[in-house]
């Protein structure tokens, strides 16, 4: 049963590789061919990720717009992510002139499609998820120099005085922290672009994870009913290989077994973690089940819409069981 990463099309290397190493690969939807990036191909190569694209074409569109985007954005206000933000707080891409506004506002870019009476709401989502993970590609860049500026400092303080390092703080001021921003940032946007995008999947995925609370509490919310079945508060993904495979299997398992029997109850032995020598990175999680709820049902209470035509062979369907994992990363120093 493969956890489907959400509402995210970017995930960084040491997140995909935490989440590798208690549910084994994962699923990250891609809006478009159009430039997936390299570290995620690499992890795709790895058996890490399963990188999935749902629908495909207009790609020369989604290309040409993304370009003319960052040129607009470089242009008034040297950023490439300008546009992104300056779209306000309304779900564009239900909107029947996100992709005109866009087009117009930044090169008065326009075809034939534009002008179409019914939005091209699948194409709006596709466009928003592309432009919002070029914006966390970005950001992830920011925080990884941050990170090394970190290091740095951190380097230079083990080798001063206790007067000197106060100098030096007050000097410079607290050190510096990545940004958690991405996580944040048009949360309840994302969600539904994200989701009218996995509606189209024919894989018809009922197993979700994410590393953003934000998110998280969103889909719960919307979703109605459930019940938390597991609650692991340090799972510690930097075991030895053979010891974590071993966890990871037989927790699969269990996972497997509520998905296929609602009387299905865990064994006691998913709580024996793999032991560490050493401390690490490690894991909390927290699995909850929907229940009495389709996956159409579980679409349509997300996004709030009756979408019957993106929906693939959901009539007649039956309620199932549906999974949402929160899962997030920590490293111990002792």
């Amino acid at each position: 049963m493969k956890p489907v990463y959400f509402p995210f099309t970017y995930i960084n290397d040491d997140v995909a590789r935490d989440l590798y190493a208690c549910f084994g690969q994962v699923t990250v939807y891609q809006p478009s061919t159009h430039e997936i990036p390299e570290n995620m191909r690499k992890l795709s190569d790895d058996g890490m990720l399963d990188i999935r694209v749902p629908v495909s074409g207009d790609e020369t569109r989604i290309e040409a717009l993304i370009k003319e985007y960052k040129e607009w954005g470089e242009l008034h206000q040297k950023s490439d992510t300008a546009f992104l933000k300056a779209i306000g707080e309304r779900v564009p891409f239900f909107d029947d002139t996100f992709s005109t506004q866009l087009a117009s506002q930044i090169k008065k870019v326009r075809d034939e499609n534009y002008s179409k009476e019914k939005p091209d709401i699948l194409f709006n989502a596709r466009l928003f998820l592309c432009l919002a993970q070029d914006y966390d590609l970005a950001q992830d860049g920011i925080n990884r120099d941050l990170v090394s500026v970190y290091e740095m400092e951190k380097k230079l303080l083990e080798g001063l005085t206790h007067e000197d390092e106060e100098f030096f703080i007050k000097k410079t001021g607290s050190s510096l922290q990545a940004s958690d921003d991405s996580g944040k940032y048009k949360i309840k946007e994302r969600i539904e672009a994200w989701t009218y995008l996995m509606s189209i999947d024919g894989e018809q995925p009922g197993f979700f994870i994410t590393d953003c609370r934000d998110a998280f509490d969103l889909v719960t919310e919307k979703a109605g009913d459930m019940n938390e079945v597991l609650e692991l508060a340090s799972v510690p993904v930097c075991a030895k290989t053979g010891i974590m495979d071993k966890w990871r299997a037989f927790f699969i398992e269990q996972i497997e077994g509520l998905s296929k029997d609602d009387n299905f109850i865990m064994d006691e032995k998913i709580f024996d973690l793999p032991a560490v020598k050493e401390p690490g990175r490690e894991i909390s999680l927290k699995l909850f089940k929907i229940i009495n709820k389709s996956r159409r049902d579980f679409i349509n209470k997300i996004l709030g819409n009756d979408f019957q035509d993106v929906m693939n062979n959901s009539n007649g369907e039956k309620n199932r069981s549906i999974f949402i994992c929160l899962v997030k990363s920590s490293f111990t120093t002792s």
